[in-house]
């Protein structure tokens, strides 16, 4: 049976996973696919029906740079071995020394790499020299792909597909069904805020600032963080949220206020939420700034450096007045999804396993 093995990046984050579990809906079906992830969310894989093994990074084991590529390098090389997939998927923006080694052991299994543009100017050059390690390279599009100032924007050889999210608008529940699996009131409207941790009772800080708002316009606040929930004040209109994709269950929310990292984005956007964006100018490579500012510019959404300083009123009112306006001209403008472009490359490079072309090169290339 034609296999794909999906490796995916991130010590603790969900993006990368989440998108390769979106190529690994759309793979057509009697193709096998095996999950090897860095992230420690990696169990929800489980529900999808696929198999899957954790790859603790090196910050999880605590172990040298040099040692831990040592490991991942023998890990990736002994599931090649023991799977033999015709075809590794790597999603992530830094394909990690050792894994040119591991593909050139196994010389058979070609290799994809997912790799999402918006990268910050001037940043993570010297990866795009790995490039020789793979077959084909999938990007993954961006709604914000005309702000893109990074160094994939103009790099060749890449397979550019539309942007791509697990679940398409009509997977979605109803609002309904959607309150009802969460755990929600049936009424009233509330709205996601996923701005990462915080003190939902300190406006100065960004998810109080936004809860605060929120609830004086009469709006219930979601969160996912139980550690945001737990510290809410008694009697705050202030939800839990946990499933896993949150996403088939966006019907749920009225707004969404949240930063603007490519899933959460395009989420919000493709799925129709108003939505205000905070971008996390922390990230080292992705430009969350240039993303939510043209998200701004084309009337997608709305965009704020902050919400701190008593700018959170103003701004929720601008979304409760403006928000469901804005979705409707970014749906208007939705190109689709592009997972499946993105899986049907994937199987195209599949059946070039054992052909020559990259495989042979990248043998030549670890063994300098």
């Amino acid at each position: 049976m034609p296999s794909v093995l999906l490796l995916s990046s991130n010590g603790a984050g969900m993006g990368h996973l989440t998108r390769l579990l979106a190529y690994a809906r759309r793979l057509p079906e009697g193709i096998r696919a095996h999950v090897l992830s860095l992230s420690q969310a990696v169990p929800v894989v489980g529900q999808e029906g696929i198999p899957w093994e954790y790859l603790p990074s090196q910050g999880a084991t605590g172990l040298r740079p040099a040692s831990w590529r040592r490991l991942f390098a023998e890990r990736v090389t002994e599931i090649l071995h023991r799977l033999d997939p015709d075809v590794l998927v790597f999603d992530g923006t830094h394909p990690y020394s050792g894994l040119d080694r591991a593909l050139a052991a196994h010389p058979r299994t070609r290799a994809v790499w997912s790799r999402r543009g918006m990268w910050r100017p001037g940043r993570n050059l010297d990866q795009l020299d790995k490039t020789v390690w793979f077959d084909a390279v999938v990007e993954p599009g961006d709604l914000a792909a005309a702000a893109d100032r990074g160094a994939t924007a103009s790099a060749d050889g890449a397979v550019r597909v539309a942007p791509v999210t697990l679940v398409d608008r009509e997977g979605r529940s109803s609002r309904t069904a959607a309150r009802t699996a969460l755990g929600l009131p049936a009424d009233g409207p509330l709205a996601l805020v996923a701005l990462g941790a915080g003190n939902i009772n300190d406006t100065d800080d960004e998810v109080g600032a936004a809860a605060s708002a929120l609830q004086a316009r009469g709006v219930g606040v979601c969160v996912t963080a139980p550690s945001i929930a737990e510290r809410a004040y008694a009697g705050a209109d202030v939800h839990l949220v946990r499933h896993f994709p949150l996403s088939e269950h966006f019907a749920a929310f009225d707004y969404v206020i949240a930063a603007a990292g490519y899933n959460s984005f395009h989420e919000a956007l493709r799925l129709g939420v108003p939505a205000l964006f905070v971008p996390n100018r922390q990230t080292s490579l992705d430009d969350q700034a240039g993303r939510s500012g043209h998200a701004a510019a084309r009337g997608w959404a709305l965009s704020a450096d902050t919400l701190t300083g008593g700018r959170a009123h103003a701004l929720v009112e601008r979304l409760l007045d403006h928000g469901p306006e804005m979705a409707a001209r970014a749906l208007a403008e939705d190109p689709g999804n592009g997972a499946g472009a993105a899986a049907a490359e994937i199987v195209r490079v599949a059946g070039l396993a054992g052909a020559g072309g990259n495989a042979a090169s990248r043998l030549a290339v670890a063994r300098r």
